[in-house]
């Protein structure tokens, strides 16, 4: 890619415009060369610099990239015959200073436009991480989830981006609700304690209300919001966009945080994604009855192998290991 193609590659991402094409493109070309990420990064600082705001550190940052193309350029004069194809790369790099320059100070000159930092926690299979933002909000990050939040959040709203299951415990500010964005819908609030699964490896996603009082809205539904009390849950089906209001089982919503699992006639199928990222492991069915097995029980922090004797004594299973593997049939 040319140096002007870059730039506007680069201030997409800043601006978080980019899609997910747009981003792996991205990586490729800055893992490519130490130069691509050095470029990356005076490029971010002198945007981010203007958001402080603060002339002369995005001014030096501006000057550091245009002497280091310049040092490149006379490289290539004095090693090398220009060819017009070089100086149309001298030419792609001037616009991308020249670029750089009005970007800055168009930002400048603009005050009440800033850039929000994003930063991101993510978890692995069978692991959870505890992180407290800068309004005091405490999140817990279950199993293969990643949360995207700010570094510092805008004035009058306080939002985050959620893929995978979480618990908050909301810092109340009445004049900052605080919103966690999903694929499938957002949840606004004051001041609360509420779980949030949107795992992609089940069908619904599904917000639980502890204490406190949310709004609920769905990201394809014009029928406007939901309110749930505490003790309730909403869940929505991604095939169909059902909505489902209920009361809700603490013990159950909140068990991948004590290691409890609850059972009352769930499927073995539906069962198996909570026991896959509690234990690091993979369950896989013989066949669509294995997987209909129907399963009442109860697991407080027990070991896999109990877990599994009682699963099988209870449907009447049998089941093997193969590394992180467990193969279950009919007896």
């Amino acid at each position: 890619m040319e140096e002007r193609e870059i730039y506007l590659l680069i201030t997409r991402y800043l601006q978080k415009q980019t899609n997910t094409t747009e981003n792996e493109m991205l990586a490729d070309w800055m893992t490519s060369s130490a130069d691509n990420e050095q470029t990356f990064e005076e490029i971010k600082q002198a945007w981010l610099s203007v958001e402080k705001p603060n002339v002369s550190e995005s001014a030096n940052a501006l000057s550091k990239l245009k002497n280091r193309i310049r040092q490149g350029t006379d490289q290539q004069i004095k090693t090398k015959k220009l060819f017009p194809l070089k100086w149309s790369r001298i030419a792609a790099s001037l616009v991308l200073i020249g670029s750089i320059s009005f970007a800055i100070i168009f930002l400048a000159q603009s005050p009440k436009k800033s850039i929000t930092v994003m930063n991101s926690l993510a978890t692995k299979v069978g692991e959870m991480k505890t992180i407290t933002l800068s309004d005091g909000t405490k999140i817990s990050l279950g199993s293969k989830s990643i949360l995207r939040y700010p570094v510092k959040f805008e004035e009058n709203e306080r939002s985050i981006q959620l893929d995978g299951e979480a618990y908050f415990e909301v810092s109340k500010n009445p004049h900052k609700p605080f919103v966690v964005n999903t694929n499938d819908l957002s949840v606004k609030v004051l001041g609360t304690h509420f779980n949030v699964n949107a795992s992609k490896n089940q069908i619904f996603t599904t917000v639980s209300l502890l204490e406190g009082k949310v709004e609920v809205n769905l990201n394809d539904d014009q029928d406007g919001a939901y309110t749930l009390k505490p003790g309730e849950e909403l869940s929505v089906n991604r095939n169909n966009l059902q909505v489902f209001q209920r009361k809700l089982d603490s013990v159950s919503v909140l068990g991948w945080m004590t290691k409890t699992l609850v059972f009352s006639n769930d499927k073995l199928s539906d069962a198996a994604v909570k026991i896959e990222n509690m234990y690091c492991v993979k369950l896989v069915f013989a066949d669509q009855a294995t997987a209909d097995t129907r399963l009442y029980a109860q697991f407080n922090n027990d070991k896999l192998d109990d877990v599994l004797e009682i699963i099988c004594s209870t449907g009447n299973l049998i089941y093997s290991k193969n590394g992180n593997k467990i193969y279950l049939s009919a007896k």
